[in-house]
């Protein structure tokens, strides 16, 4: 099992988080709105800070172990059969140089992304 921490009040973020619930048919990932990321893990002393936690995707996965960013989003493509492929190409070493700076520009932009879309007011059935 992947614990995912997102930002809930990210409409690309809520959207992502969405389309990987539907595509993770085996239930490998628990998601949880980071907002709620101090009831869910209390005594976690590896736990990133809020701070930390609003301003890049986080996962942790069975072992306690955290990724984040760019890793964070492989970590979730690994455990979706259907997106193990992505996964598995991310880290190749040509390209896996490129997930990083991918992943950053996206989340520094995630608002205007939304704004973007056309996505800010929208409700998602989470």
């Amino acid at each position: 099992m992947l614990t995912v921490y997102y930002d809930a009040e990210c409409p690309v973020c809520v959207l992502a988080m969405r389309v990987a619930r539907r595509l993770d048919r085996n239930r490998r990932l628990r998601l949880i709105p980071l907002q709620r990321a101090a009831e869910d893990r209390p005594s976690d002393a590896t736990r990133p800070t809020r701070r930390r936690l609003r301003s890049l995707l986080h996962v942790v996965d069975a072992q306690g172990r955290w990724f984040s960013g760019g890793e964070a989003t492989l970590q979730i493509a690994d455990r979706i059969a259907i997106l193990r492929p992505l996964a598995l190409v991310g880290r190749l070493p040509v390209i896996n140089r490129s997930v990083e700076p991918a992943y950053r520009f996206i989340a520094n932009n995630r608002h205007r992304i939304s704004r973007l879309l056309r996505l800010e007011g929208r409700a998602f059935n989470e």
